[in-house]
């Protein structure tokens, strides 16, 4: 018999150093063995302490794998890269010199279409991986760097390559990978490399893209770590269950009978090797005819599983899964039990989530992104400088509705009153107001052109529909402007016929 072990006992005032964790324990039941009872150990203590570089690598190993292979986790994770990123985040310069800004978009534009070092991937691709990676391992880094011409590019690392050197002693004042100074500033990040050697890079040329949920850590958490033993449970019920349906689907029928082998008569009619009076009575009744002994019966199995209970267990642990995401288990999961209410703050909840992460992503990379980029190239002298070259804004895809109609009715009502601006209005579109302003006055100049080379009026151009109000008294009617174009002259005005009181369009 397994000897007990003896329970731990926190008394009051003891010295916090000596309640450090065992080896191999851990507050983390995500990267801990599976267990009926969950122990805690130690005290409360800094997170870098209790998030140690092995348990992160452990947490990034299963979540990996969680996200292959439950459909759940890879539903959350395309939900938050659909919505966060779309297909891109765009800049717009706020320099002062319009034609500077111009040239600072374009050549943005230009360079972000192979932006990633190893020319693979462009700007767009780039915020997927690194909010993948970011959500799914704890954190994602970039690293700035240039290329052979000088040119700006951008360096991906996942997670698992930024930590403590391996088989040396961890420097001073390093947490799994990353050097802090006296004040608690990032210095350095340590990035290991394929032949296990390390290289240090200064923390101004690296951008790391996570959540912080602690000060005293220095790691991301990922977004599903709590609930890897749920992901585990699911993963294990599913395959047992399918095993089981699959056994219960293979097995047809049941022969029920009182003794306990098949006799050789009996073992031929079954196998149809026979012959007699049961062919011929088969051929005349169509089918298959089986012969029993005395006290059998042959029945079909019916199976029963899965059943009720089981959808409904299986449900509760996604929905636990679900939890702490930010993410209601009805978005990425079952929405079909949600009402209009109810659905309208799942939407809510969830593009609340969205905007976080995206605030995330352009403080911690968007914005150093373009300092880089423009800033390399003014340096080179491949564009112009301007003191107020560092001032973009970024647009983000479209907001999140769960009714546009709804929605766009109010949004005008509010624009009417002054309570929204018109910048704010096309933000939420995923569109920028000046870009989208000077498009709206080209066309206008467009048609204005147009509407005075054909001799037509200019609503007849934007506005099909008839409009009294804008045609005015004296100008031509439609007969008039379609009977000058065929070359017709009008007649004298005694000869005209009196003017129809139907008007066009009544």
């Amino acid at each position: 018999m397994a000897k007990k072990q003896p329970t731990q006992v926190i008394k009051p005032g003891a010295d916090t150093p000596k309640l450090q964790k065992k080896a191999g324990a851990t507050q983390f039941s995500s990267v801990a063995m599976s267990s009926n009872r969950a122990v805690i150990y130690g005290t409360a203590v800094d997170f870098s302490t209790d998030y140690t570089p092995s348990d992160r690598l452990e947490m990034i190993k299963r979540l990996r794998y969680g996200e292959r292979n439950c459909g759940l986790i890879r539903q959350i994770l395309n939900d938050y890269v659909t919505y966060v990123v779309g297909d891109t985040i765009t800049p717009q310069s706020h320099c002062s010199d319009d034609a500077k800004a111009e040239q600072y978009e374009a050549y943005f534009k230009q360079a972000s279409k192979s932006l990633d070092s190893s020319g693979r991937f462009g700007w767009g691709e780039i915020l997927r991986i690194v909010l993948r990676g970011a959500l799914r391992d704890g954190d994602s880094f970039v690293v700035f760097i240039n290329d052979q011409d000088g040119k700006a590019k951008l360096q991906l690392l996942e997670g698992h390559r930024v930590g403590n050197p391996e088989g040396q002693e961890v420097p001073k004042g390093m947490l799994d990978g990353v050097t802090f100074d006296a004040q608690g500033r990032i210095k350095s990040y340590n990035v290991l490399q394929g032949d296990r050697t390390s290289r240090t890079i200064p923390a101004a040329s690296v951008c790391q893209v996570c959540e912080y949920d602690y000060s005293s850590g220095s790691r991301g958490l990922p977004l599903l770590q709590h609930s890897w033993t749920d992901i585990q449970s699911e993963d294990q019920l599913l395959k047992l269950e399918m095993l089981a349906v699959t056994n219960d689907t293979d097995v047809t029928r049941v022969l029920k009978k009182q003794g306990g082998f098949i006799p050789q008569d009996m073992a031929s009619e079954l196998s149809g090797s026979t012959g007699g009076s049961l062919e011929s009575v088969a051929s005349r009744m169509g089918g298959k005819l089986v012969a029993l002994e005395p006290g059998e019966d042959l029945v079909s199995l019916e199976s029963k599983r899965p059943n009720g209970n089981f959808v409904k267990f299986l449900e509760a642990i996604q929905r636990d899964i679900a939890r702490g995401t930010g993410l209601p288990y009805e978005f990425s999961g079952d929405s079909s039990s949600a009402g209009g209410a109810a659905l309208r703050l799942i939407n809510a909840k969830a593009d609340r989530s969205f905007q976080r992460w995206q605030t995330i992503l352009v403080d911690r990379l968007c914005v150093p992104t373009w300092n880089w980029v423009i800033g390399s190239a003014i340096a080179n002298g491949d564009l112009p400088d301007s003191p107020d070259w560092f001032n973009v804004s970024w647009t983000t895809p479209k907001r999140l509705t769960v009714d546009a109609g709804r929605d766009a009715a109010q949004e005008r009502a509010d624009i009417e009153l002054g309570l929204l601006s018109l910048s704010e209005t096309f933000s939420a579109r995923g569109l920028d107001f000046k870009q989208e302003a000077i498009k709206r006055a080209q066309d206008f100049k467009y048609l204005m052109a147009l509407a005075e080379k054909e001799g037509l009026p200019l609503w007849t151009l934007y506005k099909p529909g008839f409009n009294w109000l804008q045609q005015g008294e004296g100008k031509p009617t439609v007969a008039e402007l379609q009977a000058k174009q065929m070359g017709l002259e009008d007649e004298p005005a005694d000869q005209e016929e009196p003017e129809s009181q139907d008007q066009p369009g009544s």
